[in-house]
Order: C-alpha cells, then sequence, then structure tokens
C-alpha cells in the first residue's frame, strides 16, 4: 500500500475552530501563536521531514493544552498529529499513548458512535501492527470499521482506507475467515462505489487476487485476475501496460499450483529435481497457459513507445522463472540474460543479485503446519544456511541451531532441500552463492521444567513476524 495515498480525508480545519471556540482559553496563549506552529509543522510533515515535524507537533499539543485544558476536545487533533509523526518515525510505543489518549478525550466528552473517532482507531490499530502486537491492532481497527458503518453507511468508501489494515491483522492472528470476510467486503464496498465494470476496481482486484496467492487458493486467484482483464478489456486499449500485472499474476498461479498444489492441496512436489529430471510440466497445460501470458504480457510492453525497461525485465524475470522450474535450463539462463540487460538500461539490477526463493514447503514442525498445541509449545527459531547452485538448486544445507531437539532441526533442513530458488544473476549469467540464509519459526513442546518459564528471547520469538504496517491517517487540522 503507497504511504498516505490511501487516506484521502482529513479532519476538517473548520471543525477545530469550532471546538476551540466552545472551550475557555486558561491562559494567554493566542490563535495566532498556535496557528503560526501549525503551519510549520505542515511544512514539515508534507515534506515528509518527520524528525523535524515532532518538535512542531509537540509545541502544539503544549500550546493547546495551556489554552484549553488537558481534557478538553481541542487537544484532540493535536494529539493524533504528534502520534501520526511518531508512528511515521517509527516510534510505535509513543504513536500508540497519544492515539490513546485522544481517544480518551473523544469517549469521554462525545458519544461511542462519533466519528472522530474512527482515524485515531485506525492510527491505533495500525501502531500495534508496527509493535507487532496484531492482536491488539484487531480490535482498534475492527472497532473503526463498526464505527465508519454505523455513522456513514454499510458500503460507504471512507472504511477503505483502514480494511486493508484490519486484514492484514486478521492475518497476522491466524484468523484467515475473517480476513477472507474483509477482504469480499472491501470488494463490495468498491464495487458499490464504482460500479461491477468500473477501471477504478483494478487495484481491489489486484489485492483480492493477492490474498488468495497467499492462502494457496489458485483457482481462486485466476479467476480475480480474468475479471481484471475483462474490464481492462471493455474500457482500454489491448496495448495498456494495466494489462501486465494481471497476466503475470496469472501464469504465477500456475507456477506456484505446480508446486503446492490445486487449492492448496500438500502433495509434497518439489522443484529440485536432478538435471535429468522430467519436466515439472506437462506440455499443453499449465506450461503453456503460463507461458502465454507471460509472452502476451511482453507483446503488450513492445507495443509501448517508449518500452518500459524496468516492467519488461520484471516480466522476464518471471518468464525464466518458469523456465527454471521446468527445468528448461538453456531457456532460464538465456530468459534471465535479457531481464538484466532490461535492468541494466534502468539502471536497477538489484533484483536479480540475491538468490530469490521460488518455492518452499514449511517443515512439518513449522508455525504454519505443527500439530502441536500453541498453548503447550514455545516458539524458537532454526537457522538454516545452504547452497544455491546455478540452477537454482539447494545444496549443502547445515544448521548452527542447538537449543531445538534435533529431529525438528533434520525437518527444517530437509523442507529447505525440497525447495526451489533462482539463482544470483551477476553480469547477466547465473553463478551459485554460498551461505545464504534461512529463517524457521517453529513449535518446540513445553518440557516440565519450561512450563511458566519462558525467556524473554522465547516470548519474543513468539511474535508474529513484522510486517509492513499500513500507513496511518495524515494530519488533522489545528
Amino acid at each position: 500500500m503507497a504511504a498516505d495515498k490511501s487516506f484521502r480525508w482529513l479532519t476538517a480545519t473548520t471543525l477545530s475552530f469550532a471546538l476551540c471556540l466552545q472551550a475557555q482559553p486558561a491562559f494567554a496563549v493566542s490563535d495566532s501563536e498556535r496557528i503560526a506552529v501549525y503551519k510549520e509543522f505542515r511544512l514539515q510533515f508534507d515534506a515528509r521531514k518527520y524528525a523535524e515535524a515532532q518538535p512542531l507537533a509537540e509545541r502544539l499539543v503544549e500550546l493547546t493544552e495551556v489554552q484549553y485544558g488537558a481534557e478538553e476536545l481541542a487537544l484532540t487533533n493535536p494529539l493524533t498529529n504528534l502520534a501520526t509523526v511518531h508512528y511515521k518515525l517509527g516510534h510505535y510505543p509513543a504513536a500508540i499513548e497519544h492515539y490513546q489518549r485522544t481517544l480518551r478525550i473523544l469517549q469521554a466528552k462525545s458519544t461511542i458512535s462519533d466519528r472522530q473517532q474512527i482515524r485515531p482507531l485506525h492510527g491505533l490499530g495500525v501502531s500495534f501492527m508496527g509493535a507487532n502486537d496484531p492482536e491488539s491492532a484487531v480490535v482498534a481497527l475492527k472497532r473503526a470499521a463498526d464505527l465508519s458503518r454505523n455513522t456513514d453507511g454499510l458500503f460507504n468508501i471512507n472504511q477503505v482506507e483502514f480494511l486493508d489494515a484490519l486484514i492484514d491483522a486478521y492475518e497476522a492472528t491466524g484468523r484467515f475467515p475473517e480476513a477472507e470476510k474483509e477482504s469480499q467486503y472491501a470488494m463490495r464496498v468498491e464495487e458499490a462505489a464504482y460500479g461491477r465494470n468500473s477501471i477504478k476496481l483494478l487495484g481491489r482486484l489486484d489485492k483480492l487476487a493477492r490474498w488468495y496467492e497467499g492462502a494457496r487458493r489458485y483457482t481462486s486467484e485466476r479467476n480475480i485476475y480474468e475479471r481484471a482483464l475483462t474490464i481492462l478489456g471493455k474500457a482500454a486499449p489491448e496495448n495498456d501496460l494495466r494489462r501486465v500485472s494481471p497476466l503475470r499474476g496469472i501464469a504465477r498461479s500456475f507456477r506456484l499450483e505446480a508446486f503446492y498444489g490445486v487449492e492448496g492441496a500438500d502433495g509434497g512436489a518439489t522443484f529440485n529435481s536432478g538435471n535429468t529430471g522430467a519436466p515439472v510440466f506437462s506440455d499443453g497445460t499449465q506450461q503453456r497457459r503460463g507461458e502465454t501470458a507471460l509472452a502476451t504480457a511482453l507483446d503488450i510492453i513492445g507495443r509501448n513507445s517508449p518500452v518500459n525497461e524496468q516492467m519488461r525485465g520484471e516480466v522476464l524475470t518471471d518468464l525464466g522463472d518458469w523456465f527454471l522450474i521446468a527445468n528448461a535450463l538453456r531457456r532460464a539462463y538465456d530468459t534471465y540474460l535479457e531481464a538484466w540487460k532490461s535492468f541494466e538500461r534502468v539502471s536497477n539490477t538489484k533484483p536479480l543479485e540475491v538468490p530469490r526463493m521460488l518455492a518452499y514447503r514449511p517443515s512439518v514442525s513449522s508455525i504454519d503446519r505443527s500439530q502441536l498445541d500453541p498453548a503447550e509449545a514455545v516458539v524458537r527459531v532454526v537457522e538454516l544456511r545452504f547452497m544455491v547452485d546455478r540452477d537454482g538448486r539447494i545444496d549443502n544445507v547445515t544448521s548452527p541451531t542447538t537449543d531445538v531437539p534435533e529431529n525438528i532441526v533434520r525437518n527444517s533442513m530437509s523442507s529447505m532441500r525440497r525447495s526451489r530458488y533462482a539463482p544470483r544473476i551477476e553480469n547477466g549469467a547465473a553463478v551459485p552463492t554460498e551461505n545464504v540464509v534461512f529463517l524457521e519459526r517453529v513449535l518446540v513442546k513445553v518440557t516440565p521444567s519450561e512450563t511458566g518459564t519462558s525467556s524473554g528471547k522465547e516470548k519474543e520469538a513468539a511474535k508474529p513476524p513484522e510486517a509492513a504496517p499500513a500507513p496511518s491517517p495524515p494530519p488533522a487540522g489545528r
């Protein structure tokens, strides 16, 4: 989600003035003094100079407290602005503190359904995500969604601003049915606002398709991408570059499906067969459909002038990955070389300069697949070190981990051997890479001596992996 782009509303400045007029000034702080500080704050904030904006936001809170009091509604906008600055700087505990103070004032001075609570609830939720507390994030973001639907209608478009964050929070807590429900709800909200065949739905369709991909529901993913192509077919020319993303998604879904199985079935497949191994795909089925989608994407890019070399490099990389896991190695090498050339033209070869994981099935002891009751287990980390050869195969898997039972470490090592990476590309050629590191989080059954005595390190490891949180709302008025 691009920072700030999905947040299109500000608390009206006129509302701030109305609140100010309702309170009686306590000390000699003038409106002009506060306004001058606010203007400088906005100048720094809008320039994304958040470190420079922080002392100005703090000063604005101080001035407002002096003029109106520490528990008055006039203070809620400055507090929210300060919280937002802390969020932008990654100071999540401070952001949480200021958002919560804002909400306490609003709840004491207004009704529980007051829409003014929506924005600080949103900020509070994404701050909890940044602090690796998705459970608390769910509570805040769900409350924001409920308030929005109660005050502005079930399908009001404003709620889209925080629905994606709520979806991420549900996923981080393992509540996938709720995540899917909100993903589909967000789709219906945008359909109600723009129409079922509007080109404005493309972004939402892509998010929904990627959600299905993450859930390994590849048929559902392709259906969404096909819908996007149908919309573009009616509303855009054949060479519209927006067609490239869904075409890449369709091809990617076939590649992942070949490894993970149809709709996530665990078939135990591997892309790590030897040089003489049989092709992964049977000719005329997934291979033809996946390659055709990428070939079509390349044709669309080529019909635009000037050619978008960054996009061309990305599609060629996808095609190289496709040939690699199909064991068509010569075609893979040639395609990676062409991708390198395209990236080189835009001075951005970084996407190919490190090995990239193409497919990995977590071990049976991983937190994703373990049958242990999390309440009776601790989360630990298995560190894997290995070589990725020029064909993307895994070799020399070792582990320095000593605080995890040996059989669990062996499970993780076995899973890594069955995975497949794309090789590192150096000056257009595939080369081997030594000492690649991968960390797998596993569940280990608690022994009687460990019950209730988990170390701080184990508790930290038990937290969900940190995900990039959604951006908080923009600053309010004075």
